[in-house]
C-alpha cells in the first residue's frame, strides 16, 4: 500500500497512483487551499500576455487558472511524473473546451528544467519541494528559467504545526509526528523565506492556514489510518492507544468538534 508522504517522492513507482490523485483532488476543492492558491496567483504579477510556468504541475488543475489570468500569454506544466502529465493534458483540454493551444506540459525533473534559461515571466510551484531531494537547487532552476525582473513563488506547509484535536493529545501528537517526519523535508515551510532570499529579492511572504473541519477529508489528506497503523507497529502508540484515537476522531466528528489544521508559507522574489 502507498503510504502518502512518500508516493509523491516518486510517484509513477507508486503503488496506488489513484490514491494520491484522489488526495489532490480533495485538497483542490477545499476553501482554505483555494485562498493561498489564489494569493500565489497574486503574487505573480502576471499580465494578459504574460507566460508563466508551474513547476510541478501534478495534475495540472492550476494550469486553466493560470490560462485565464494570461489569456493572450502562455502556461507551461513541468512534472516529472508521466501519470501526473497525462491527466493534467486532459484536464487542460477539457477545462478550456479543447481549446488548450497556449496551455503546454513538459516531463522534467526539477532539479534540471527542461527550458532555456530567462524565457518565462513568472514560475510557481505548489507543496512539491516538501518532496525533493534537493529543494535549493530545484528554486535555482526555476530562477533560471525567468527572465530578469520575473518572479518565482512557492508555497510549502511547515509540518511542525500539524495538529489534530483530539480529547488524547499525547496520542494525537504521537501520530501527527509519525506522518510528519514521513515528509522528506518537512519544515520546508519555514525556510522559504531563506532559500528565495538567496537567490531573488523578496516580494511577497505571507502565512496561510488551512483548517479541515471533516474527518473523511483529514483521513484522506493525511492518510491517517495508515497512519495510526503505522504508529502502532513502530510502537509509538499501543494498539489500544490507537483505537482509542480513532474512536474519540469519529465521535469528535459526530458532535462537529472535528479540526485538523496546518500552516503553508507562501513567499515570492523578483529575479534580479
Amino acid at each position: 500500500m502507498t503510504y502518502l508522504p512518500e508516493g509523491y517522492r516518486d510517484v509513477d513507482a507508486a503503488a496506488d497512483f489513484e490514491k494520491l490523485k484522489t488526495c489532490l483532488a480533495v485538497i483542490d476543492r477545499l476553501p482554505d487551499f483555494q485562498a493561498y492558491k489564489h494569493a500565489s496567483y497574486d503574487a505573480l504579477n502576471l499580465t494578459p500576455r504574460g507566460k508563466v510556468a508551474d513547476v510541478a504541475c501534478g495534475l495540472g488543475f492550476d494550469l486553466p487558472r493560470l490560462m485565464e489570468i494570461v489569456p493572450q500569454g502562455s502556461v507551461t506544466g513541468f512534472d516529472l511524473s508521466n501519470a501526473f502529465l497525462s491527466f493534467a493534458t486532459d484536464h487542460a483540454s477539457e477545462a478550456l473546451s479543447g481549446n488548450a493551444a497556449s496551455i503546454n506540459v513538459r516531463h522534467s525533473d526539477i532539479h534540471n528544467l527542461d527550458c532555456e534559461a530567462n524565457v518565462f515571466d513568472a514560475a510557481r510551484i505548489d507543496r512539491s519541494l516538501q518532496h525533493v531531494a534537493d529543494p535549493a537547487r530545484a528554486i535555482a532552476e526555476m530562477t533560471r528559467i525567468v527572465r530578469p525582473g520575473g518572479i518565482v513563488c512557492a508555497a510549502e506547509p511547515d509540518w511542525r504545526t500539524y495538529v489534530i484535536g483530539s480529547d488524547l493529545p499525547d496520542i494525537s501528537e504521537k501520530i501527527t509526528s509519525e506522518f510528519a517526519k514521513t515528509i522528506r523535508n518537512p519544515h520546508l515551510g519555514r525556510s522559504l523565506v531563506d532559500l528565495l532570499g538567496a537567490e531573488l529579492a523578496l516580494t511577497h511572504h505571507s502565512v496561510h492556514p488551512l483548517l479541515l473541519r471533516l474527518l473523511p477529508d483529514a483521513e484522506i489528506i493525511f492518510d491517517l489510518k495508515n497512519t495510526v497503523a503505522r504508529s502502532v507497529e513502530a510502537g509509538f502508540v499501543s494498539t489500544a492507544e490507537g483505537i482509542a484515537f480513532e474512536e474519540n476522531l469519529e465521535e469528535r466528528h459526530a458532535s462537529g468538534r472535528f479540526f485538523a489544521h496546518l500552516t503553508v508559507h507562501l513567499v515570492a522574489g523578483q529575479k534580479q
